[in-house]
């Protein structure tokens, strides 16, 4: 056979490889945005109180490991549900200050894009921090126009697949224009990419600004609520610590096999350590932290048994159910492969009861997706 025909085979091949992962390729994110969504539905009334609606704009940014050196601003719109958290007989509705939970959508047109226009759904978390300035952070999942495409797209290095994970994190500005409506300004930070779900994954990082008019669905008198002190402590809340497992398997492409590889391999994260609940709205603890990443294994001078030990310490920010952790992790041993002695892991957890938590984090390097994993946690 020709060498010419050999590429022709290759190239048809590749497809049909990758059509018997269709499944795989589209279930975990799927997955991840019922999770975002869901999450925070039982917390919400049956109506929402506030609509958001404007336009967005904003610029691809460059970050450390990307081979982004161009520019490509961005134009679109984003519209917002909006629950605010207003029972003045809990306590976390009023620590926060009555904080917004909400599902929002949008889209992004994006000029010189190396991966095409964005699509967007994410559920959204939204409190003060003083007068009118407020936290936003939302995540869910992005769906691109143009993902790589080993035959037919060798310009787009970044993103390998349609779905991939949306992250967004800003300050935003509230200025009220009558009873019902308002006008907010928001300066984000944006991030996606898939955890090597599907290679490519250097992912691709924005900083933007949305402009919205909020509509508020009922009178200021019906959803009045105290402006008063927020209180710092909860009298009927006793201090308590307590050991916990976590278990949290993941699926990863590996970055050292060929470009054209569609090969799936299993990482698993096991933690064993102790968390405090000094606070009804914050936690902190320690874990020694194990990852088998096998995706390593296709290195020709791996160990068999890729595991990584790790402490970790970690502290978590709670609004009822929902469970946003932020830990740092250091490496007592690894595989000497081009990362930092550091990393970090970011997740949403969902509280089941007060044992059982499930929800969905990333372990990440130099803010550097490595893999997305679905964690379920027991406090013993």
């Amino acid at each position: 056979m020709s060498s010419e025909q050999s590429t022709v085979s290759s190239q048809c091949a590749t497809p049909n490889r990758g059509s018997q992962l269709a499944a795989a390729r589209w279930l975990l994110p799927a997955l991840i945005l019922l999770f975002s969504l869901h999450a925070p539905l039982p917390t919400l009334q049956a109506q929402p109180t506030h609509y958001a609606f404007g336009p967005t704009f904003g610029t691809i940014i460059a970050t450390g490991g990307s081979p982004f050196n161009g520019r490509s601003p961005t134009a679109g719109i984003d519209v917002a549900a909006l629950w605010q958290q207003t029972d003045t007989s809990v306590f976390w509705h009023r620590f926060w200050g009555y904080p917004f939970m909400g599902i929002r959508a949008n889209y992004a047109h994006i000029w010189h894009s190396p991966a095409g226009h964005r699509f967007g759904l994410a559920g959204t978390l939204q409190g003060p921090i003083i007068g009118p300035l407020h936290w936003t952070y939302s995540v869910g999942l992005s769906a691109y126009t143009r993902p790589y495409s080993v035959t037919h797209d060798t310009a787009n290095i970044f993103i390998g697949s349609h779905l991939n994970c949306l992250i967004f994190i800003g300050l935003l500005y509230n200025l009220p224009l009558s009873d019902r409506l308002a006008l907010t300004a928001a300066l984000k930070i944006v991030h996606s990419s898939n955890g090597y779900l599907y290679k490519p994954n250097h992912g691709l990082n924005y900083l933007q600004l949305d402009i919205a008019l909020r509509y508020q669905a009922v009178s200021s008198q019906q959803s009045a609520v105290s402006t008063g002190r927020r209180p710092l402590t909860d009298p009927h809340f006793s201090p308590y610590g307590r050991p916990f497992i976590l278990i949290a398997p993941a699926a990863v492409m590996s970055r050292y096999d060929p470009p054209d590889s569609i090969r799936f391999h299993p990482a698993y994260t096991f933690q064993l350590g102790y968390i405090r609940h000094p606070h009804p709205c914050f936690n902190y603890g320690a874990a020694l932290d194990l990852s088998y990443n096998f995706s390593h294994s296709s290195q020709p001078t791996a160990p068999r048994l890729p595991v990584y030990p790790a402490a970790t310490l970690f502290g978590d920010c709670l609004w009822g159910p929902l469970t946003l952790r932020v830990g740092l992790a250091h490496y007592l041993h690894r595989y000497p492969l081009n990362w930092s002695q550091y990393y970090e892991r970011v997740a949403l957890y969902y509280r089941l009861n007060p044992h059982h938590m499930v929800g969905v984090g990333m372990k990440v390097h130099d803010d550097h997706i490595d893999f997305i994993e679905w964690s379920y946690a027991f406090e013993l």
